[in-house]
C-alpha cells in the first residue's frame, strides 16, 4: 500500500479538525475537551483520517 495516501488522510483530519475546534469552542463556549481544544482535537482527528483512508483504499 502507498504510505502517502493515508498521510494525507492524516493531513486532511488534521485540518478538519482545526476547523472543527475553532467553530465548536466558538459555538458551545468550550465544553467538550476534544472537540474545542485545538491541541487535542487535530491529532484526534488526524488519526481518525489516517484509519478512514486506510481502511477505505485496502
Amino acid at each position: 500500500m502507498n504510505i502517502l495516501i493515508p498521510i494525507s488522510g492524516a493531513v486532511a483530519g488534521a485540518v478538519a479538525g482545526y476547523f472543527i475546534s475553532r467553530k465548536i469552542s466558538t459555538v458551545f463556549g468550550g465544553g467538550c475537551p476534544i472537540l474545542c481544544n485545538p491541541k487535542i482535537s487535530v491529532p484526534y482527528f488526524a488519526f481518525i483520517g489516517f484509519l478512514l483512508v486506510s481502511e477505505l483504499v485496502k
